[in-house]
């Protein structure tokens, strides 16, 4: 057992962590590709050798076999192969101190190639000061390599820990490090899914393997079946994240806590994940929502969401921090000052949070991401639904990119076609491809002239007005939407301009659904309101938007001419 505080370790020794693991990595050779549990099983033997002052690879390896658990014996010699004496050697040359930090703090999952399995050591700081554990039953469903078991210790060595883990390896990685650390705590492996309902916990942290399909989890049936006598709609869903939520509410004491890291997906995505948080919300068991920064992971780069779950809630608090990530070296991370301001937010309303009715969130259609409720629209004078202004809206032809080879013409003719990456800073491109033909088939996905484009997906969303000339047609790609708007009410460059605009920008942002892809939905976009004041005050600003329009491709024109003229200077001199 460790004899000073977790704190004083961590403070004297963590920076040289990174050091000794690549130090030992480097003296593995001959083991075949290395991952980080086998570094981590070579820290641990060298701390066994040093701790008790082994003195050869023989008294190491009978050490593992007698006084080692069966399943931990049998992790660390598939991990080390016969480099045992490299532990011998690694032992000599650092203190217990060292390993032991080590141990417990090296990154088990730094290279993108391996697998989650731990959370980053942010996130798991900001659950603990939000769970605020005091004497109290704890548990870590997915627990992975105990990253938030052992935080959870460090601040509160007196409750008793339980974690969960399916993956053999993560399982005896998280029990090696939390037995060295505290005389109250049990890992067990398999399946959240399986655990006893009658199971309670005080605080639950859980950061479940997102989007893996409902039939990949393992669940029972007889579980299965409870969920939905709660929350029917639970039987409907493909996806697992939902089950993995409604597990941890279903452990979790009246008086309880959990944190849940979910996809942001999760919180906004319609069809049945919009019925399940109908249901939670009108359960009271959604306390708060916290938007993170994206990159906070090391092996991906998407930003997620905290959901904070409770009972009895009567409100939602809403905090955006999504923008409060400071840069680290491979990934951001939340720093002191910032979950300090995050934990302040959940208690205060600011410019990045606010607590939020359940009518608030029912005219949102239930989605309970921070956006949609902090960041509103400024009141829109004369503002009408894009909706009653548009005539007509469709998507973008879907063509293979094989078939789009074949149709491409090397010569101009009176075709062409328009994708996503023709528009350049709101401006199409005025070398669009040419295309032999266009058939009958495809005609209908031909821009008219003065149409509104829109990208469909991505972030800030692309916007553009196409100009058709009377002989030619321009065929649009299935990543634009197409928007014929009826031209005796708007200007369709002012609409542009407004859509442009910060106050357009916030309203196009806070339709958009989807996680790794945010995407336009149609019914989104029809309902953002959209100023309409009289033709003459639109034409007006549309005016000055062409005439920027135009300054900007001289300029371009200007840019291009110098570069090509830079590049001769030398034989014209």
């Amino acid at each position: 057992m460790l004899d000073m505080t977790l704190t004083k370790l961590k403070n004297q020794e963590f920076e040289n962590v990174e050091k000794t693991c690549f130090d030992i990595e480097s003296r593995l050779k001959g083991i075949g590709e290395i991952k980080s549990r086998n570094v981590f099983a070579t820290a641990y033997l060298a701390y066994l050798v040093a701790d008790n002052k082994l003195q050869n690879t023989k008294e190491l390896s009978n050490y593992v076999e007698t006084e080692l658990s069966f399943e931990q014996s049998l992790f660390l010699k598939e991990c080390i192969g016969n480099l045992w004496s490299v532990a011998i050697e690694i032992a000599h040359d650092y203190t217990v101190e060292n390993l032991l930090a080590t141990i417990l703090w090296m990154p088990i999952s730094n290279r993108r190639s391996e697998p989650n399995s731990e959370t980053p050591e942010s996130i798991v700081n900001l659950a603990t000061r939000i769970l605020n554990i005091n004497n109290e039953k704890v548990a870590d469903f997915c627990c992975g390599v105990g990253n938030f078991l052992i935080n959870a210790i460090e601040q509160d060595k007196n409750s008793k820990y339980y974690g969960i883990e399916i993956n053999t390896h993560y399982k005896e990685i998280s029990n090696i490090r939390l037995n060295l650390i505290s005389d109250y705590t049990e890992i067990e492996q398999g399946t959240v899914f399986d655990l006893n309902m009658d199971k309670k916990f005080d605080k639950i942290f859980c950061d479940y393997p997102w989007n893996i399909l409902k039939h990949n989890t393992g669940i029972n049936k007889e579980k299965l079946q409870e969920f939905e006598s709660v929350v029917p709609e639970i039987k409907k869903v493909v996806k697992s994240d939902w089950l993995f939520i409604m597990n941890v509410e279903r452990h979790l004491k009246s008086n309880g806590k959990a944190v849940v890291i979910a996809t942001n997906g999760t919180t906004w995505n319609g069809g049945i994940d919009k019925k399940i948080r109908e249901r939670f919300l009108k359960m009271g068991l959604i306390e708060a929502v916290i938007s993170l920064p994206a990159n906070l992971y090391s092996t991906t780069a998407i930003p997620v969401s905290m959901i904070v779950l409770s009972k009895s809630n009567k409100m939602v608090r809403m905090v955006d921090a999504r923008s409060m990530a400071s840069v680290g070296r491979r990934q951001n991370v939340l720093s002191n000052e910032t979950i300090d301001q995050i934990v302040h937010m959940m208690t205060e309303d600011t410019e990045n949070s606010k607590c939020v009715t359940f009518e608030e969130i029912e005219k949102e259609d239930f989605a309970i991401n921070p956006s949609r409720f902090i960041y509103t629209e400024a009141e829109v004078e004369n503002g009408i639904p894009f909706g009653n202004v548009i005539t007509n809206i469709t998507r973008g032809a879907q063509v293979k990119a094989s078939i789009l080879d074949e149709m491409v013409s090397d010569n101009p003719t009176d075709y062409q076609y328009l994708m996503l990456a023709n528009i350049q800073n709101g401006i199409i491109n005025d070398d669009l491809p040419f295309i032999k033909s266009i058939d009958k088939k495809l005609e209908k996905y031909c821009v008219k002239n003065n149409s509104l484009v829109i990208s469909k997906n991505g972030t800030p969303a692309k916007v553009a007005v196409v100009s058709v000339p009377e002989e030619r047609k321009v065929l649009a790609n299935g990543n634009l939407y197409v928007i014929e708007l009826d031209e005796t009410k708007v200007n369709p460059y002012f609409v542009k301009a407004y859509l442009e605009s910060e106050n357009g920008g916030i309203a196009l942002s806070r339709i958009m659904v989807g996680a790794v892809m945010p995407n336009i939905p149609v019914d989104g976009l029809k309902k953002i309101i959209i100023p309409c004041p009289e033709k003459d005050k639109q034409n007006k600003i549309a005016e000055k938007y062409l005439a920027k329009i135009d300054e900007i491709k001289v300029l371009k024109y200007k840019l291009s001419k110098a570069i090509a003229e830079m590049e001769t200077i030398y034989e014209e001199g």
